[in-house]
């Protein structure tokens, strides 16, 4: 989860170190770069500050070697070691690129074909279409590391929105479950999905573990010895940075294991980028052929050959402000962490910067920064080559996430379920309000999604990553929707699901009885508490007038009663002041699996206390009447308070407040 479900629990509840740089080529001196470099290293820690960034590692490179890489900051924000050029960190979607290079590999060793159906390799896969029947047979290798089989992004298990890690083949297997966006290879949609079926595949015709796959034919190759897609490798480095993603620690596994799983660092994706800079050749040793590395930054069809958009794991643009030269790029965030590599092979330069925060754009601008100064800077070596090349005009780019069919407005249109009375109300009949991902693992600071009709048309706007996107809906089969973006919402029972997520209805904060019932245990609980103080002061007289001593397990029973009773008040209070303020918890669940401070920890327990407590003051107060702790059998303010928190608790409990995990 990401930085506003921290703030907002915190709100419920009431050194800047650098490594040793290295630089090694160009071999000769230059100025310029000498520069451009002293004024980054200079600037670096200041813009980290601003940015609340506790760690960054860099390097930029030449085709000859390494010009300069360096870690700034620490490892961790609280404390950590200082980050250095070989401190690993989760280059999140970076590992897209590895993945297509593996698999280019493997084509290149005559393993795999890049335009064969992938049930060739994995004969037991399917997904559904609404376009066509069976489009996993025309689904090839190309469009998986392309992006254009029309995958949606997100697996049902496995995803960005869940705290733990399912198993690699657990989330692979989910991903048949899903709907595809557009009929196969007519469009572009980028997406996790296809890099994990493509790492599969590596899995099935090596028969080893992806991780031991890249390892072997890339990462050793290579030398990037600290990098890694093995999680029990990432377990043990001792040089790792944490991400930090506002005050909540992020998972460090993965399942997305292609499209998002690798550890890195600054000196070992140094490494990565002269291989790209010399058309998958480094030190004289080629390690993939160079007309394998052409296709990779080839856009494949439906827009074959196209200067820029999203080639083989490879996004390709037009560097404006570098002449218009071809600028190839893979970044990644999530989980704590942004990162940005960047190469130009006409200038034989490249650039790549890691942190370890994830609500910042400072890995971009640092890095395009670089680039820009470097070729800009009238004494450097780069400005030199950058005015040796011809003149290059500018070309349009491309949505990087979604390139929609041209036809598909129409294609939709075609499969529409003619209108009916019938199908207005089975549509009246739908629930309003939606959440997406599963019970335990949502933000309540997301506004939830809401289907509905409006002028005889469905709509559904969608909660995506905090904001609110509204899209107009067709019906092609009965509780099938496909929105005006591809994707499919299934509003059928037992197989609810939007954007490969799954949903759950749920009613936008508690209901108006339930409202009712907090206000009571409010009321319950601050009249006890404005109550206690006259009870006590009038034993205390009753005490002083009395001859008789009562017996010593009466007074300690009504201690006990009133600390626990007043305990249990102030609880109560506590968590009907948190559902007021933020009346999404009702329907998200326990949120404690989720990596927050100690204090938003414990606050998230409150439910669970509240509980024990209603609990223990039945238990005491029935044992208090049966032994004749007062006068009366019991008295009234505490059998009120008692019956209202046991209320309570268990609304609580249906709710899925009450839960344990640290």
């Amino acid at each position: 989860m990401g930085a506003a479900l921290a703030g907002a629990v915190s709100a419920l509840l009431t050194m800047t170190s650098a490594a040793a740089p290295v630089r090694t080529a160009p071999p000769r001196e230059d100025s310029g770069v000498d520069a451009v470099i002293a004024r980054y290293r200079s600037t670096i820690p200041h813009l980290m500050d601003e940015a609340n960034v506790p760690g960054l590692s860099l390097a930029v490179v030449d085709g000859d070697g390494v010009v300069w890489q360096q870690g700034f900051g620490t490892t961790e924000r609280h404390g950590g070691t200082p980050v250095t050029a070989d401190t690993i960190f989760s280059v999140q979607s970076m590992s897209k690129v590895f993945t297509a290079t593996a698999v280019m590999q493997a084509v290149e060793a005559g393993r795999l074909d890049l335009d064969v159906p992938i049930t060739t390799y994995l004969p037991d896969f399917t997904v559904h279409s609404a376009f066509e029947a069976h489009p996993e047979r025309r689904i090839t290798l190309r469009m998986l590391l392309g992006c254009t089989a029309g995958f949606t992004h997100e697996a049902p298990v496995g995803n960005n929105y869940e705290p733990e890690a399912h198993a690699f083949r657990a989330h692979v297997r989910s991903i048949s479950v899903t709907w595809l966006r557009f009929p196969v290879g007519t469009g572009y949609a980028y997406s996790n999905l296809g890099f994990d079926l493509a790492a599969s595949i590596l899995e099935q015709v090596s028969d080893k573990p992806f991780p031991d796959v890249v390892h072997d034919s890339l990462l050793a190759p290579l030398g990037m010895g600290r990098s890694t897609f093995d999680r029990a490798r990432v377990h043990a480095a001792d040089n790792r940075a944490i991400g930090h993603s506002g005050s909540v620690r992020p998972p460090v596994d993965s399942p997305m294991m292609g499209a998002g799983g690798l550890w890195a660092s600054a000196a070992d994706l140094a490494r990565f980028l002269r291989f790209q800079l010399g058309a998958g050749t480094v030190d004289g040793r080629a390690l993939l052929d160079r007309t394998l590395m052409e296709q990779m930054r080839t856009v494949p069809a439906p827009r074959a050959g196209a200067p820029a958009g999203y080639a083989l794991g490879v996004a390709r643009s037009v560097w404006r402000q570098g002449g218009y030269l071809d600028l190839f790029s893979h970044g990644g965030g999530g989980n704590g962490f942004l990162s940005d590599m960047y190469w130009v092979p006409d200038l034989q330069l490249g650039v790549v910067v890691l942190t370890n925060a994830d609500d910042h754009d400072l890995q971009s601008t640092i890095a395009l920064g670089l680039l820009h100064d470097l070729v800009t800077e009238p004494r450097s070596v780069y400005h030199d080559r950058l005015l040796a090349l011809p003149a290059r005009e500018d070309v349009p780019e491309p949505d990087g996430r979604f390139v929609a069919p041209p036809l598909l407005p129409a294609l939709v249109d075609d499969l529409a379920v003619p209108y009916s009375r019938q199908q207005a109300e089975r549509w009246a009949a739908y629930p309003e309000y939606y959440r997406a991902g599963r019970r335990g693992a949502m933000d309540p600071t997301d506004p939830p999604s809401r289907f509905y009709v409006q002028y005889g048309v469905p709509h559904f706007d969608a909660g995506e990553d905090g904001t609110i996107v509204r899209h107009r809906l067709t019906e092609v089969r009965p509780g099938l929707f496909i929105a005006d973006d591809g994707e499919t919402l299934d509003l059928r029972a037992g197989s609810r699901q939007w954007r490969g997520l799954h949903l759950h209805p749920v009613t936008n904060g508690p209901l108006t009885w339930q409202w009712a019932l907090l206000a009571v245990a409010a009321t319950a609980a601050a009249g006890w508490l404005l109550v206690a103080p006259f009870v006590w002061r009038r034993r205390v007289r009753a005490g002083r007038t009395t001859t008789a001593d009562p017996p010593i397990e009466g007074r300690l029973g009504r201690r006990h009663v009133a600390t626990v009773a007043t305990t249990a008040a102030v609880v109560a209070l506590a968590v009907v002041v948190a559902i007021r303020l933020l009346p999404a918890l009702v329907e998200v669940g326990f949120l404690g699996q989720f990596g927050f401070p100690l204090g938003f920890r414990l606050a998230l327990h409150l439910p669970l206390l509240e509980l024990a407590l209603a609990v223990a003051l039945a238990g005491l107060l029935t044992v208090g009447a049966v032994r004749h702790w007062w006068t009366q059998r019991v008295r009234a303010h505490d059998a009120a308070l008692a019956v209202t928190l046991v209320a309570l608790a268990a609304q609580l409990a249906a709710w899925h407040l009450v839960g344990w995990g640290f």
